[in-house]
């Protein structure tokens, strides 16, 4: 069952952080840097599995399916998460560094083919703009343009997938492209 790799990933990134707590319990501190290099490895077992199947016509495009979505959080939160974005005091300059970090999740997901990092990490964009609208208590005409813009940049994504990753890829290295999914569509 291609779900089976990522229970195993999940399962071992999860008793290595257990371990390393109960036999460092100082490093209860670092559980954020720990989760994200536990995102790294699963990303990088996912994209493995992935370039072993660029055509995504076998199990292997599965198995790489859920890899992706167990990688998404691991990699996504501790990154907001160490940005304080959960402390409740968000800035405009928070608030445009949590875009820019959007921009370039999205820019991986695009080049990946999986939107699975990019959905993970949507969720703080929505949450960080909520609360600039609570802070602020009022919708002033700026913030205003800058949501619609958002969301019109969300739908183009969606709509327009294929081509606007095709801009995106041919920029990449040979190399690299080869062991990505090919354009469709």
């Amino acid at each position: 069952v291609p779900i089976t790799v990522a229970c195993g990933a999940g399962a071992a990134v999860g008793l290595l952080i257990s371990g390393l707590l109960y036999l460092f319990p100082s490093m209860k501190d670092h559980l954020a840097l720990m989760s994200f290099i536990g995102g790294v490895a699963v990303f990088s077992l996912a994209m493995w599995w992935d370039s072993r199947d660029v055509a995504r016509q076998t199990r292997r495009s599965d198995v790489a399916f859920w890899l992706h979505l167990l990688a998404a959080p691991l990699l996504v939160h501790p990154v907001f998460l160490t940005l304080g974005i959960f402390d409740g005091d968000i800035s405009f300059t928070k608030a445009l560094l949590v875009l820019l970090l959007y921009t370039v999740i999205a820019f991986v997901s695009l080049c990946a083919d999986r939107r699975a990092l990019m959905v993970s990490s949507l969720s703080y964009v929505v949450y960080t703009l909520a609360v600039l609208v609570e802070q602020y208590g009022t919708v002033n005409s700026a913030f205003l343009y800058s949501s619609m813009a958002i969301g019109i940049v969300l739908l183009l994504l969606s709509a327009g997938w294929q081509r606007i990753r095709a801009i995106g890829i041919v920029r990449l290295p040979h190399s690299v492209r080869a062991k990505l999914p090919p354009i469709r569509g």
